[in-house]
C-alpha cells in the first residue's frame, strides 16, 4: 500500500510545458521560445513556472537577464531532446506509411559554399522528394543555430566536436592563393617571398586565415606579409582582388568563376595550402529521423564540379 501511494505522489509532467522548457533552453529566453511556439512570452513563462511547481525544483536560473538551466534543468533538458527526438521519428513513421519522407528541414551552410554551390546542387534532391520543404540558412556562425534548434542539419568547415553533435564527412576544400592579372604584372610576383611587398587580403587583420597557407611551409622558411587588409567575408575578399587591392587566399570553388574569365589568376601552383574539410553535422538525437537520412545520403553521394571531384 506505501508503494502504491509513493508511486501516485510522482508528479505527472505536461508535454506542452515541457515542450515550452525545452525551447527555453534552447533559444536562452523566453521571448524566442515564445516566437518559435507562436505563444506569447507571458504564456510561455507562466508554463515554465507551472512545470518547476510540478516537478518541485527550480528548472532555470533567471538572474542577470540570462536564462540557464540549472543542474536538474540539465537533466531534464537532456531527457526532453530525447523524448522530442522520439516523438518526431514516430511522426514520421506515419506518415512514411503514406508513401513517402514528408518535413521540414531547415539547412545551414556557410555562406560562400551556400551560394556558390549548395544553391545549384539541392533541386535534384527536393524533386526527388516532393514531401520535403526545406529552407536555408546561411552564416558564418553555424553552432549557435545548431545547438538552438534554429536549423536542423549545418554544412560546415570549422571542427565542432561536441558529444551531442554527429559528423558526417562531405568535401575537401582547397584552397588558392591568387590576384589580378595587373596586379601581378605590376609587382612582378613570382616567389612566396615576394608577399612581402605586397598587399594581402584576410578575413583577420592578423592574418589567422594565411596560416593554412603559411603551415606548407617549414616555420625558418614562412613568407612575411607586407600590408594587410582585412575584409570580414569571402565575397568581399574576392571582389576585391579582382579590383586590385591585393593577393587573397581563398576556397578554390569559390574563385572558379573569376578564374574562366580571367580577371584573377593563381599563384603559386606548385604549394598546395592545408585543406579544411566540409561535415554535415546534426544532434545526435535527431540523426534517424528519415528526412535527414535521405539528405545526408545525398550530400555524401555528391560530388560537385566546382570542388575538383
Amino acid at each position: 500500500m506505501n508503494e502504491y501511494y509513493s508511486c501516485m505522489s510522482i508528479p505527472t509532467l505536461d508535454l506542452h510545458q515541457l515542450r515550452a522548457f525545452t525551447l527555453v533552453v534552447q533559444t536562452g529566453s523566453f521571448s524566442a521560445a515564445a516566437n518559435r511556439l507562436h505563444r506569447t512570452q507571458s504564456a510561455v513563462s507562466h508554463a515554465v513556472r507551472k512545470l518547476e511547481e510540478s516537478a518541485k525544483v527550480r528548472l532555470l536560473d533567471r538572474r542577470n537577464r540570462e536564462v540557464r538551466p540549472t543542474e536538474e534543468g540539465k537533466r531534464l533538458y537532456r531527457a526532453c531532446e530525447s523524448v522530442f527526438a522520439t516523438l518526431d521519428a514516430a511522426q514520421e513513421e506515419l506518415q512514411q506509411d503514406r508513401g513517402r519522407a514528408e518535413g521540414r528541414i531547415r539547412l545551414g551552410a556557410t555562406v560562400e559554399f551556400g551560394c556558390s554551390v549548395l544553391m545549384r546542387y539541392i533541386q535534384p534532391f527536393l524533386a526527388a522528394h516532393p514531401g520535403i520543404e526545406m529552407d536555408f540558412h546561411l552564416s558564418h556562425d553555424l553552432l549557435t543555430p545548431l545547438l538552438r534548434e534554429d536549423v536542423d542539419l549545418a554544412i560546415d568547415c570549422v571542427e565542432h566536436p561536441l558529444t551531442e553533435l554527429q559528423r558526417t564527412p562531405l568535401f575537401r576544400e582547397a584552397f588558392m592563393v591568387a590576384c589580378a592579372p595587373a596586379y601581378l604584372a605590376t609587382h612582378r610576383i613570382q616567389d612566396p617571398s615576394d608577399l612581402s611587398r605586397c598587399t594581402v587580403l584576410s578575413l583577420d587583420k592578423e592574418c589567422a586565415w594565411w596560416e593554412r597557407f603559411l603551415t606548407a611551409f617549414p616555420k625558418t622558411r614562412r613568407p612575411s606579409f607586407g600590408r594587410v587588409i582585412a575584409i570580414n567575408h569571402i565575397r568581399g575578399l574576392i571582389t576585391a582582388a579582382v579590383h586590385g587591392l591585393g593577393v587573397l587566399i581563398a576556397p578554390s570553388y569559390s574563385l572558379q568563376g573569376e578564374l574562366e574569365r580571367g580577371v584573377l589568376r593563381p599563384l603559386f601552383p606548385t604549394i598546395r595550402p592545408v585543406e579544411d574539410r566540409f561535415g554535415l553535422y546534426q544532434k545526435t538525437a535527431k540523426a534517424r529521423l528519415a528526412k535527414h537520412q535521405l539528405l545526408r545520403d545525398y550530400l555524401v553521394d555528391l560530388s560537385p564540379a566546382e570542388f575538383g571531384a
